[in-house]
C-alpha cells in the first residue's frame, strides 16, 4: 500500500510521547498496587488464586472488548477524543475501588480502570506513527513502553508504604485525573500542516487490518508474552512473600527489580534495533533467553544471583514489546491510515494473553505450586519467541532494500 502521509519532523511530538507516556504510566500503577498489597488484599478479600490473578488482570480484561472498537473509531474519528471518553471511565474505577466490598465490585471496578489504557495502546502506534517518522519508530514506542516498566516498579517499590488500601488507590485516583487533564490540554492528531487521512466506514478499516496475516501473528505473539510476564511480574512479590519469607515490603522492592530494569531494555534495544536497521534478531533471540532466565531467577535463593537474573530478565522482555508494538505503522499493507483498527486487533489479543492466561491456564494449573506457576510463564514466553520466527523484517534496512528493488 502507498503511503498516505509522511510525519513532519515536529518538535512538539517530544510533547505528545511524554502525555502518552504519563497515560500509561498512570494505568499501570493502579493496576499494580493490586499485586504489592496482595498480602492485604487476598485475605480481606478472601480470595483464591484464581481470584486474584482475575483481580489483578481485569484492567487488561477491558482490553479484549474495547481494542478493536477503539481502533477503528480512533481510525475515523481520531485518537485524542476516544481516549478521553476512556478516561471518564477509568477514573471512577480507579477512585472507587477502596469502596469494594467483595471480589465481585473490586472486580468491575479494577475492569474500568483499565479502559484509558486499553484504548491508547491500540492507538498508539497510529498516534506515534502520525508525529515520528518511521526510523524513529522504534525508538519512540521503546520510551513509550517504558511507562508501563516504569509504574511497575513504582508502584510494587511504593504500595506497600501506603498505611491502607484506601490511601494508596486514592492517591492513583487523583494522579489519574491530573493525567487526563494533560491529555485534553496537550494531545493533538497531527502535526501542522500534515494531510489528513482518508475517511472511510469502521467496517473498512477493520476489514482491511484483519486481512493481514502479519496482524494476526504479532497479536499472537503478544498475547503469550503478555501471558508470561504479567503471570511472573503479578504473582512474584507474593511468592516472595509466602515461599521465601521475605516482608512485603521487601517482596515488593526485589520483584521491582524486573519491572525497573524493563526500563533499560525497551529503550536500549529499539535505540540498538533502529541504529543496526534490523528488527527480527532482537525478537526470537531475546525470548528464548528470556524464558530460560526468568525461571533460573525464581529457582534460586534471595541475595545477589537473583537480583542479578531479575534484572537480566527485565532488561530481556523490556527489548521486545516495543518492537513489536511498532509492526502497525511499519507494515506496507497497513500503514498510517489501518494502523489503529490494525493495533486494536493486535491489543485485543495481548490482552486475552494476559486475563486469561493467567487466570484460566497458569494460576489453576499452578494452584500454590509457585515452581510450577513460574515454570509455566517462562513456557508462555518461549512459545512467544518461536512465533517471533515467521514475521517479516521491518527494519529500516529491510524496507530499504524492497523499495530499491
Amino acid at each position: 500500500m502507498k503511503e498516505v502521509s509522511k510525519p513532519l519532523l515536529s518538535p512538539y511530538r517530544w510533547v505528545i510521547l511524554i502525555v502518552m507516556w504519563s497515560a500509561i504510566f498512570v494505568g499501570v500503577v493502579t493496576q499494580f498496587q493490586v499485586a504489592a498489597l496482595a498480602y492485604k488484599i487476598i485475605p480481606l478479600f478472601k480470595l483464591n488464586s484464581r481470584q486474584f490473578a482475575m483481580i489483578f488482570s481485569a484492567p487488561m480484561l477491558s482490553a479484549v472488548f474495547l481494542s478493536l472498537v477503539a481502533g477503528a473509531l480512533a481510525d475515523k474519528f481520531g485518537v485524542k477524543a476516544i481516549v478521553s471518553s476512556g478516561f471518564v471511565f477509568s477514573i471512577l474505577g480507579v477512585f472507587f475501588r477502596y469502596s469494594a466490598h467483595d471480589f465481585k465490585e473490586l472486580f468491575i471496578l479494577m475492569f474500568l480502570s483499565g479502559i484509558s489504557s486499553a484504548v491508547l495502546n491500540a492507538n498508539a502506534s497510529k498516534l506515534l506513527g502520525a508525529w515520528f517518522p518511521k526510523e524513529q519508530m522504534g525508538t519512540a514506542m521503546g520510551i513509550y513502553f517504558s511507562a508501563s516498566y516504569t509504574g511497575m516498579g513504582i508502584a510494587l517499590a511504593t504500595s506497600a508504604l501506603f498505611p491502607t488500601i484506601k490511601s494508596a488507590f486514592l492517591t492513583a485516583g487523583f494522579l489519574m485525573t491530573g493525567v487526563w487533564i494533560l491529555w485534553m490540554a496537550f494531545i493533538k492528531a497531527k502535526p501542522e500542516g500534515a494531510p489528513d487521512l482518508p475517511f472511510m466506514p469502521v467496517t473498512r478499516y477493520i476489514g482491511v487490518a484483519a486481512r493481514s496475516r502479519n496482524v494476526w501473528m504479532v497479536g499472537v505473539v503478544m498475547m503469550f508474552f503478555m501471558g508470561a510476564t504479567i503471570a511472573f511480574s503479578g504473582f512474584l512479590p507474593n511468592a516472595l512473600h509466602e515461599v521465601r519469607g521475605l516482608n512485603p515490603i521487601e517482596a515488593g522492592l526485589i520483584a521491582s527489580i524486573v519491572t525497573f530494569t524493563n526500563i533499560i531494555g525497551s529503550i536500549i534495544g529499539p535505540v540498538i534495533s533502529d541504529y543496526t536497521g534490523k528488527i527480527k534478531p532482537f525478537l526470537a533471540p531475546v525470548a528464548l533467553l528470556a524464558a530460560f532466565v526468568m525461571y533460573t531467577s525464581w529457582l534460586v535463593l534471595p541475595g545477589v544471583s537473583m537480583w542479578a537474573l531479575l534484572a537480566l530478565t527485565g532488561i530481556l522482555t523490556g527489548i521486545i514489546a516495543p518492537l513489536l508494538m511498532a509492526f502497525p505503522m511499519l507494515l506496507p499493507e497497513i500503514g498510517p491510515v489501518y494502523a489503529g483498527s490494525a493495533g486494536g486487533i493486535i491489543a485485543t489479543l495481548q490482552l486475552i494473553g494476559a486475563f486469561f492466561i493467567p487466570s484460566f491456564i497458569i494460576a489453576p494449573l499452578a494452584g500454590q505450586n509457585y515452581n510450577m506457576l513460574f515454570a509455566l510463564s517462562s513456557f508462555c514466553m518461549l512459545i512467544s519467541g518461536a512465533v517471533t520466527l515467521f514475521l517479516p523484517e521491518l527494519g529500516f534496512k529491510a524496507r530499504k532494500d524492497t523499495k530499491d528493488s
